[in-house]
């Protein structure tokens, strides 16, 4: 069952944040030490997440150069529509598979990573959780 909030409004992105913070798993992977801020790229629209110890602190849409992040991920709406379903289509069902077809094959239609690689890896369980919880939020508490 999909929210009746729409995907990625301003409404849509607060209730992230409480599913993000309120997340048990995410107390665990995250566990003090996630602090790396990234940004979410939905066709033009950009929203930094500024995490802090696994949380995220604040959701600042469209950041500027007065704002620092490490890493992103980029793609069109559609993809991130795909990425936020209950069941989502093969490739578009967990970040490191949509950036292979990306990356590699080069591939439209799925997400992409940007930014610093070692810090993506170095923080991977709790940034994929993360970014799971979006289609939690998405759809009332599914995954």
């Amino acid at each position: 069952m999909a929210t009746e909030t729409e995907f990625a409004t301003h409404e849509w992105w607060e209730s992230y944040k409480e599913t993000v913070n309120s997340d048990p798993e995410m107390q665990v992977r995250g566990h003090d030490k996630f602090s790396e801020n990234f940004y979410v790229e939905i066709g033009d629209e950009r929203v930094l997440l500024e995490m802090d110890g696994g949380r995220i602190a604040n959701l600042v849409p469209n950041p500027t150069l007065n704002h620092q992040w490490s890493f992103g991920v980029e793609g069109d709406r559609e993809a991130w529509e795909e990425f936020v379903q209950e069941t989502p289509p093969a490739f578009n069902h967990e970040i490191i598979a949509s950036h292979y077809r990306s990356a590699v094959r080069n591939e439209d239609g799925h997400l992409m990573l940007t930014g610093n690689n070692k810090k993506i890896f170095q923080n991977l369980r709790a940034f994929q959780r993360t970014l799971d919880l979006m289609r939690v939020a998405h759809n009332n508490g599914g995954s």
